[in-house]
């Protein structure tokens, strides 16, 4: 009998332990408010829309202590729109969808549809975390427009405030008799970043080739093609993408209250017979007036060449935003974003309705150079 005891509080004690050293944690956030566009191909528009600042979502996080400093860990997050609907063209998991493991001394290798190194390493750097407007067309996916499917992944431990990781995703098809096949719909990136006191420094890179071709490889889907895109009009590619490089760096440093930021960044898309390039020069500042409230502002330069006939789009962009804290995890704001076309471009659009595939009804392009984007929103945490 005091064996048998003893068994159930072994059983017991290890049954325990198995179920503190595991953890799942839902979380989630909702973004909705109202937009004014002065001009939405050529009318003023009111609407109702979510998922601005940030994607509305929710998700699964899990963890499981394996010792001696590992964890099995995995994400499962979920995008919707405003209405209900499933987001990123559909998918149940379309945010994120990973599973890996953790080590405290050498880092993160993770499996599945998964963030590139330029959002990793230089997104955190850029005003985007704060006013959730992409450069024009999102041409530099800084704001993740695109997620990475069949990836695998690894992120280092932190070292003295050094970071780096990289990672590469799958066409999943065979090679043919032509050679192509296993590069079709291929990825990848690598990144590094530091922090030294009040500084903060990052860089990315990621190449794609054949970005969409087939369904089966690192992008489907949810590819925004900015080289054909209407409000480029003639300075736009004319045939589908055979290969797109991005390479962005940032910098920020925290003065006080204030965190002022610049990012550079250049994307290029290549056709069978032309070439569109786009040089994005960001300036940010955000001033945190008090710990429930602050205010951020954003100035973009995009300079684009088209090099078959030489053309050359160009934006300016400001944005401003003012942001109330009624708690920690809910928030009400006011969003003003201005975009003049210059050069070649022939019409402002500061989000297209190619942009994103969050399900929100963005705006059209203007029908002028100009265009000014109002939102007051509302957005809750959990």
């Amino acid at each position: 009998m005091k064996k048998r005891f003893l068994s159930i509080a072994v059983i017991g004690a290890f049954a325990g332990t198995a179920s503190a050293q595991s953890s799942v944690t839902l979380y989630g956030l909702i973004d909705a408010g109202l937009n004014y566009v002065n001009n939405d191909n050529g009318k003023p528009n009111w609407t109702m829309t979510s998922g601005v600042i940030q994607g509305n979502r929710f998700g699964l996080r899990g963890s499981e202590d394996l010792g001696g400093g590992t964890k099995a860990i995995f994400v499962l997050e979920n995008g919707f729109t405003g209405g209900g609907a499933l987001a990123q063209g559909g998918r149940l998991f379309g945010r994120q969808a990973y599973v890996g493991m953790q080590n405290d001394r050498f880092g993160t290798v993770t499996m599945g549809r998964q963030y590139d190194s330029v959002v990793d390493y230089v997104q955190p750097l850029s005003g985007i975390v704060y006013t959730g407007l992409a450069h024009p067309f999102d041409n530099d996916n800084l704001d993740n427009s695109f997620r990475v499917n069949n990836s695998i992944k690894f992120t280092s431990a932190n070292y003295g405030g050094f970071k780096f990781g990289g990672m590469y995703a799958f066409s999943n098809t065979a090679t043919t008799d032509t050679g192509s096949g296993f590069a079709t719909n291929r990825l990848w990136s690598a990144g590094a970043s530091y922090t030294l006191g009040q500084l903060s420094l990052g860089a990315g890179y990621t190449h794609l080739n054949a970005p969409n071709a087939n369904t089966t490889g690192a992008i489907s889907g949810d590819y925004i093609n900015v080289t054909s895109t209407s409000a480029l009009h003639s300075a736009g590619l004319a045939t589908a993408v055979i290969r797109e490089d991005n390479a962005a760096v940032g910098a920020t440093y925290q003065l006080a209250a204030v965190r002022v930021g610049f990012v550079y960044s250049h994307s290029k898309f290549n056709s069978v017979h032309d070439t569109l390039k786009f040089d994005n020069y960001a300036a940010s500042a955000n001033w945190q007036i008090s710990p429930s409230f602050y205010l951020s502002g954003n100035y973009t330069f995009t300079d684009g060449k088209l090099s078959s006939n030489s053309k050359s789009p160009k934006y300016h962009q400001v944005e401003l935003i003012g942001d109330y804290f009624l708690s920690k995890r809910t928030d009400v704001y006011l969003l003003g974003a201005y975009q003049h076309a210059a050069g070649d471009a022939t019409v402002a659009s500061i989000a297209p309705d190619t942009y994103g595939t969050g399900g929100s009804a963005a705006p059209d392009a203007s029908t002028t150079k100009n265009q000014v984007l109002i939102r007051l929103a509302m957005r809750h945490k959990f």
